[in-house]
């Protein structure tokens, strides 16, 4: 049987990337005859696009695999398994579960759709893991039919990461990083202004690290940023994620500052607030250089939002180091961060530490920064009460059905009463009050 007799269903785990990657791959599967499905019960494709940087992630997917196990004893289709996990565990996951049909790696996800034609005719069993050069995958063409409803969009402009991170397992699992050509960046990003698209992220592993060299010289991310700000007219914001912080230069918040269509919200992952743990971390600063990072944003662009990630329990973690983090999370003030907790992964540097922290304590430390940070958020939101702000709809409220639920630039949910045919809009909203971490408010013209 054709390609377009056939239908997909895609579960996407982890990060942004790989949802915008998803995005891209199911791009691809409409342009060869493929249909979405919204039941994975009744598809004929059911790819799972994985994450590995947390042992729970992968889990998680496990969990997954022996669900369409299951459903397998009822009826026929194909599972393909895509992405970090499969580059990880490879041949592992490739002998121990043999209900996976395609196995395909970080480096090879653009031969998927090319197999998938000779996979539904046969019993074979696929393994697409060998490494070459990593490709892009535009999903311009696809975003305004799917992202986000059409009026958001991912832009990924480079892969990998060089840092290695002790802890951290995506430079073995993504590679090195690549960045993509500034020539198709700006195509991807003019088709999107075609399509009336509003606002678009520009994606990844370590964004600000942005580098293309060519024979006319080397583009890094500020300069890049320069060649694109002045192109666009119909999309109204742009954002980034996610930054390192050794790489956020004054150029950048210079060019932040600079312009109204970049979002004044910057995610910049501290990880810890302790000089000893960073370094163990192998993450390239020292507290005092974050601290002063973040003063240098701040005088420059007085009302950024910055949010952040805190790991506690990374091996050898003392209570004199914890304690240091609370005392740099209560000192920035971050609008609200992503904490969690230290969990090895195989195969990482820090595997090798052991792991020290006992997990109560790990749990206790947890719970204690996020009832931290929830204070300082509840803070932040507070002040925020009384003044107007401009909100992208996203959709219907899941709580009140004759309520929006919209995103400000600084990254702040607010909800308030309108009809569906705003959402993809951007209103005046005016803040009237909090509800949790969410702001409420009314639509003013």
């Amino acid at each position: 049987m054709r390609s377009g007799n056939h239908t997909y269903f895609v579960e996407t785990y982890g990060c942004q990337m790989n949802k915008a990657e998803s995005e891209a791959l199911e791009g691809q599967l409409v342009a060869a005859g493929w249909s979405p499905s919204t039941d994975s019960t009744k598809a004929d494709l059911i790819i799972l696009n994985t994450c590995s940087v947390r042992k729970t992630a992968e889990n998680r997917i496990y969990g997954r695999i022996g669900h369409y196990r299951h459903l397998r004893t009822q009826r026929n289709f194909k599972l393909a398994v895509i992405g970090c996990m499969s580059e990880r565990l490879k041949d592992q996951l490739f002998n121990e579960c043999r209900d996976i049909d395609i196995i395909v790696g970080s480096f090879q996800k653009h031969r998927l759709v090319d197999i998938l034609e000779e996979a539904l005719e046969t019993d074979r069993r696929y393994l697409l893991t060998d490494e070459e050069d990593f490709r892009f995958a535009s999903q311009y063409s696809f975003a305004s039919q799917h992202s986000h409803g059409g009026f958001k969009a991912y832009v990924p402009i480079m892969h990998g990461c060089d840092n290695f991170c002790t802890y951290c397992i995506v430079p073995y699992v993504r590679g090195r990083e690549v960045s993509r050509e500034p020539e198709s960046i700006l195509e991807e990003i003019s088709a999107l202004e075609e399509r009336q698209i509003r606002e678009i992220t520009l994606l990844g592993q370590n964004v600000n690290s942005y580098r293309y060299e060519s024979e006319s010289g080397v583009l890094d991310f500020p300069a890049l940023l320069k060649l694109l700000v002045p192109r666009i007219t119909n999309i109204r914001w742009v954002r980034f994620l996610t930054s390192h912080p050794k790489d956020l230069t004054e150029r950048l918040i210079q060019i932040i500052r600079d312009s109204p269509q970049l979002c004044r919200h910057i995610h910049l992952p501290v990880q810890h607030g302790s000089d000893r743990i960073l370094h163990a971390m192998g993450r390239g600063y020292t507290r005092g250089v974050y601290l002063a990072l973040v003063d240098r944003i701040r005088l420059h662009i007085p009302d950024v939002s910055l949010t952040t990630d805190i790991l506690i329990g990374f091996p050898g973690e003392e209570g004199e180091d914890f304690e240091k983090t609370v005392d740099l999370m209560e000192q920035v003030g971050f609008d609200n961060a992503f904490t969690y907790r230290y969990n090895p992964r195989e195969g990482t540097r820090a595997f090798a530490m052991g792991d020290t922290v006992p997990d109560e304590l790990k749990i206790e430390r947890l719970s204690r920064i996020i009832e931290l940070q929830r204070g300082i958020t509840h803070q932040k939101r507070t002040e925020r009460v009384g003044k107007r702000v401009v909100t992208l709809v996203e959709g219907k409220s899941k709580k009140n059905d004759a309520h929006l639920l919209g995103r400000t630039e600084w990254d702040e949910m607010v909800v308030f009463p309108g009809e569906s045919d705003r959402i993809g809009s951007l209103v005046e909203v005016e803040l009237l009050s909090l509800n949790g971490t969410t702001l409420v408010g009314e639509e003013r013209g």
